[in-house]
């Protein structure tokens, strides 16, 4: 079978159709006011080689419908305009802001003039990949209208939905069991979580709950750092539903339904902030400090990652590149759990209290390639949308999305290319890497007018 990487470059990109190029556009940023001077294109000069973007599909509904989340709450769950697990309307609006976002922030990063966008019409120098769930190819679809907005030409790549793509998904199942919990305590935000379930948190009102059927998560294993060896099955299961019930209350919060509708009135955007820190920690145990989480989910895309930004280079990496030599901007449309699992190989944090999220819908890690007096370096940053601009579903305050630039622990200062690319060989299992031509299976151009 061919290699990936001749499969990838080789396919020319899906027209949108019709219908797709006369959709609305949402509202811009002001065009940027300051090009570099010399305005030449990057390729050209010193400056911005290659962007890789990871990020996080857009606002979907929770993946559980209302009726099984019921045992948890002592009042009805909201109703979704969606199926479970399903990107909204409100989060196809999203994402397309986000893509514009995107756009419109290059000229300001890039150190170039916005005429050298990757992504005008019928250039070949932007790639955008998603992995193959339906709520992954319409945050792609919304993204690419954002990024390449009225081309006839433009499009994403992808694996037919239902078919697994281990670029995002790795070669194997993350087995969530083996994550090691020592040390695991369960923070206050657990019982303000358990009062906004069920409105009450003392042990005679939970178990009048546990008669009437209902779940508690607050019980003698959770409260404090328990060490009874008889906890270990009780413990794990609290972690993996703090994170999914606080995160299905933040889901609520950014989809824009009404305050009295978000946890059923009980919580405000700082109390979604403190509660949300839950899912952090679930996915803080279960995959970001789990090694075999981490190499079972992530090292395929880191893999393929470094040899992008080596193929951008002139180099020959081991791994296939993601895309051709041309592109300067790819896009990984992916999960929470690509940002955790990768963070946890390169030994990232970006934590930060303007937005307590880690991982929310449109968050992204993003990787910049960086060409000085011949040299490339690795730049690493994070890029978290808002609550308060998720809900908006616009992007065009300052603070709309929170950047930080990050450090690699064992790359500190101006990590070279040949340091990073070390140090991605050095976290990586080559067991965990797919290789060129190793039973790929074929890449679908998707057209982003007819996918789900």
């Amino acid at each position: 079978m061919a290699p990936l990487r001749a499969i990838r470059s080789s396919l020319a990109v899906l027209a949108l159709s019709a219908a797709l190029a006369s959709a609305p556009a949402m509202p811009a940023m002001a065009a940027d006011s300051a090009p570099a001077a010399a305005g030449v294109p990057i390729a050209a000069a010193d400056g911005l080689r290659l962007r890789v973007v990871l990020l996080r599909h857009g606002v979907r509904s929770p993946t559980q419908a209302p009726d099984a989340l019921a045992k948890y709450a002592d009042q009805a769950w909201a109703a979704w305009p969606v199926p479970p697990g399903q990107l909204t309307e409100h989060g196809i609006a999203a994402m397309q802001a986000l893509g514009t976002w995107y756009r419109e922030q290059w000229p300001r990063d890039a150190l170039t003039r916005a005429s050298d966008w990757p992504g005008v019409c019928g250039a070949s120098a932007l790639t955008v990949i998603s992995d193959s769930t339906p709520r992954n190819h319409a945050s792609a679809a919304a993204l690419v209208r954002g990024l390449q907005p009225g081309c006839a030409l433009a499009g994403y790549r992808a694996q037919a939905p239902g078919r697994t793509d281990p670029l995002f998904s790795g070669l194997r199942e993350v087995d969530k069991a083996d994550a090691d919990l020592t040390g695991l305590e369960f923070p206050p935000a657990l019982a303000e979580l358990q009062q906004v379930l069920l409105g009450c948190t003392d042990e005679a009102c939970l178990a009048r709950a546990q008669a009437n059927g209902k779940t508690v998560l607050l019980d003698a294993c959770t409260r404090g750092a328990s060490t009874d060896a008889g906890c270990g099955a009780q413990r794990r299961k609290v972690l993996k539903l703090m994170g999914t019930l606080s995160e299905n209350l933040m889901l609520e919060a950014a989809q824009g339904f009404a305050p009295a509708q978000v946890a059923w009135g009980r919580a405000d955007a700082e109390r979604i902030g403190r509660l949300i820190t839950l899912h952090n920690q679930s996915f803080d145990y279960t995959l970001r400090r789990s090694r075999p989480a981490a190499q079972a989910r992530a090292a395929n895309l880191l893999a393929h990652l470094s040899a992008t930004l080596q193929d951008a280079a002139g180099q020959t990496p081991a791994a296939a590149p993601l895309g051709g030599r041309e592109t300067r901007l790819l896009m990984l449309v992916g999960h929470d759990s690509n940002l955790a699992t990768l963070a946890g190989l390169l030994g990232l944090d970006w934590h930060d209290a303007r937005q307590p999220d880690d991982y929310p819908p449109g968050g992204a890690l993003v990787f910049d390639l960086v060409v000085r007096n011949g040299q490339y370096s690795v730049q690493v940053a994070s890029a978290m949308p808002s609550l308060a601009a998720l809900r908006a579903g616009r992007f065009d305050a300052p603070d709309a999305v929170i950047r930080r630039e990050l450090t690699l622990p064992q790359c500190p200062g101006a990590c070279t290319l040949a340091r990073f690319a070390a140090m991605a060989d050095q976290a990586v299992d080559p067991r965990e890497v797919q290789a060129a031509g190793n039973d790929e299976p074929p890449v679908v151009l998707t057209n982003p007018a007819t996918t789900p």
